[in-house]
């Protein structure tokens, strides 16, 4: 694995926070490289609801490798090939979205991890090992201990199997997805609903009794300390879109006001 993810799994079981994005229309070395020298942890490839291809995320996780950024894919659970290439590539973790059975998580297992945890195919002479020769054991045994394997818990049917996802073996972290879960929960857009607080506080519950991280994603740094507060590690704030609109609107703010 890339040193980048041994930092990040360290940073994480020291008990501090990480700060990363979604890529949902921007790829390639610019867009990780700015993230790197910005300070962040980590980059999630939205594959999703974004439009990149295979080799658009391949090309992407190669460039977080040059650029020390931890390359995160998000992909859909029934696209195993994507899965795979991606994680051959050099993936540091998977964030499967839309999960609200135990079979989808445990197929999550199966497609993430190599064996005895999961049936992870195995190719040796990939990007994920620099193209290098590895002894087979020690790399698939290293590989599972610093993927990162996280379940989004953004239905409904996801919080009431929250326990049981989170002992599952091989899931190594939840991620909370506000937005469709208020969604789901017919709280659409309200963050102080008593119905999405509940949600999160018994995610991050059954993080605490099984030991593993919580994420959450959030569009206003202004919540972070109360997510903090209830354990969460891994921030996932906005995306390449929301920061490009962000920054577009304040430059031109600006224009208008010097040249007023």
């Amino acid at each position: 694995m890339h040193p980048a993810a041994h930092a990040l799994r360290a940073k994480l079981d020291a008990g501090q926070p990480v700060l990363g994005t979604f890529l949902v229309e921007f790829a390639g070395s610019g867009a990780v490289q700015a993230l790197a020298d910005a300070g962040f942890d980590f980059a999630i490839i939205d594959c999703e609801h974004g439009n990149l291809d295979p080799a658009a995320v391949a090309a992407t996780i190669e460039a977080a490798w040059g650029a020390g950024l931890c390359a995160l894919l998000r992909p859909p659970l029934e696209q195993r090939s994507l899965v795979t290439s991606a994680l051959d590539a050099g993936a540091a973790g998977l964030v499967f979205p839309a999960i609200d059975s135990l079979a989808q998580v445990q197929q999550a297992v199966r497609i993430s991890k190599y064996t005895p945890l999961g049936k992870r195919g195995v190719h040796l002479m990939r990007g994920h090992n620099r193209h290098r020769p590895v002894e087979p054991v020690s790399f698939m045994t290293e590989a599972n201990q610093q993927l990162l394997t996280l379940i989004q818990i953004e239905l409904a049917g996801a919080v009431a199997l929250v326990d049981q996802i989170a002992a599952t073996p091989g899931v190594d972290g939840l991620y909370v997805g506000p937005g469709d879960l208020s969604v789901d929960l017919g709280v659409a857009g309200q963050w102080e609903s008593p119905l999405l607080i509940r949600a999160i506080e018994e995610t991050a519950a059954a993080c605490r009794r099984h030991g593993k991280y919580l994420a959450c994603h959030t569009d206003d740094l202004g919540r972070v300390p109360a997510l903090r507060q209830l354990g969460v590690q891994i921030i996932g704030y906005s995306c390449d879109v929301g920061f490009f609109r962000a920054a577009a609107a304040d430059l031109v703010g600006r224009f208008r006001a010097a040249t007023a």
